[in-house]
């Protein structure tokens, strides 16, 4: 069983940026920066659907060393503008339809 933690910790420590390439790490960021709090709530929506997209792949990964290998080394070196624009619209959706969900990592009601 992986814990987010495992994982979690470099998307939330790094934005991402070990995740992607360059040029979608600067598009990723000029959305946080363009969001309201992008950077503290925001990403945490794209960090859902990052792992919401990769979810199939992840669930047929059979031991701890694959699925931790998968999720360190993402097939996402070919990813393209058109790319990381659909991560970020889903992740929009996605904060669209929850829109507390942030509450439940700050603590509040």
């Amino acid at each position: 069983m992986i814990e987010y933690l495992q994982f979690s910790f470099r998307w939330m420590n790094n934005l991402l940026m070990r995740e992607l390439p360059l040029r979608c790490t600067i598009r990723l960021w000029d959305t946080y920066m363009c969001e309201p709090n992008g950077f503290s709530h925001f990403h945490l929506y794209v960090c859902a659907k990052f792992l919401t997209k990769w979810s199939k792949v992840i669930k047929s990964l059979t031991d701890f060393q694959a699925v931790m290998i998968f999720l360190q080394s993402l097939p996402t070196t070919k990813w393209t503008d058109d790319d990381i624009a659909e991560l970020v619209s889903e992740a929009f959706q996605l904060k669209c339809l929850f829109p507390k969900a942030v509450t439940h990592v700050a603590g509040t009601t």
